[in-house]
């Protein structure tokens, strides 16, 4: 097995592609998934292999189902798996790219033209959107967090329950003809009838709506979601002592929020400078074990 990039008594970070990195891991050795995958065409990395920049929706969905597939096998059979996806539209769209990676700009200074991005492979068209062999229609919406969430149950896990994680704040929505999207999914999986779950933990509140705010990033790392939602699914869904696994790391809001509830962490990143910047702050031990509850 690869020797992780960093590891400790209570974190172990891996560097490179998940679903390699997944393979290595032994089986049920975690105990909670926690994870956000990047959405489709929506954010450019700056990393080959990126997750996220498929060339259609198709592949976006059956590369994602393999990811999970492999997660059942690492999950303890009593684990569970939370995963939070955004959906997209069907439309001709240039992938963003965050502010510090190099080739924000285009050849004039300014943000790249339609024709740079489309020559460099950030752009594309709707009819390039095919799912099961057929064109996504223009401005609809394509279901990726519901296909994917079928794709999952077909491969045998049990779809358990579906949050609607409802922003308290969000980014103003630029499209004039449609409503303003301010929530997402996250869906809670189990690979087995019976799994570890308590509904205490919640204090009372244990529906399927949970207020929260949208997060805005950290560090160079523009799409975390807030520490309340995983640690509300760590709370619930991860037994005490146990270990928490985010094939997503990203800025490590998945691992802080394990720590703070005296867990175990594994985080799993493609982009090595997402593990030195969580190490540097969400993962910092000195701030985060003392507060294990």
């Amino acid at each position: 097995m690869t020797a992780p990039y960093y590891a400790d008594e209570a974190v172990t970070l891996h560097h490179g592609d998940c679903l390699a990195t997944l393979r290595e891991l032994p089986t049920g050795s975690v105990d909670c998934v926690v994870t956000s995958p990047p959405y489709f065409w929506m954010r450019d990395y700056g990393e080959a292999g990126q997750y996220g920049l498929e060339a259609t929706p198709q592949q976006y969905i059956d590369t994602l189902a393999a990811v999970m597939a492999e997660a059942r096998r690492v999950l303890a059979a009593d684990g569970t798996l939370w995963l939070n996806l955004g959906d997209a539209h069907s439309q001709r769209k240039a992938v963003r790219r965050s502010s510090h990676q190099e080739g924000l700009h285009g050849a004039r200074g300014a943000r790249p033209s339609w024709r740079e991005s489309r020559a460099a492979g950030r752009a594309r068209m709707s009819n390039e959107n095919v799912i099961a062999g057929r064109a996504v229609p223009e401005k609809s919406l394509m279901m990726l967090p519901e296909r994917i969430a079928m794709a999952m149950i077909d491969d045998g896990w049990l779809l358990r329950s579906k949050v609607v994680w409802a922003k308290t704040f969000a980014a103003p929505d630029p499209a004039a003809d449609r409503l303003a999207s301010k929530w997402e999914p996250l869906y809670l999986f189990s690979k087995s009838p019976r799994y570890w779950f308590d509904r205490a933990a919640l204090d009372g509140d244990d529906g399927d709506v949970w207020r929260l705010p949208a997060s805005s990033g950290a560090g160079d790392h523009t799409a975390s979601y807030p520490l309340a939602l995983p640690e509300r699914c760590i709370r619930i869904g991860c037994k005490p002592g146990g270990t928490v696994l985010d094939p997503f790391s990203g800025s490590g809001t998945t691992g802080q929020a394990a720590l703070r509830l005296g867990r175990r962490y594994v985080g799993i990143d493609l982009k090595a400078s997402y593990h030195d910047q969580a190490l540097r702050t969400r993962l910092a031990q000195s701030e985060l074990i003392g507060g294990a509850a």
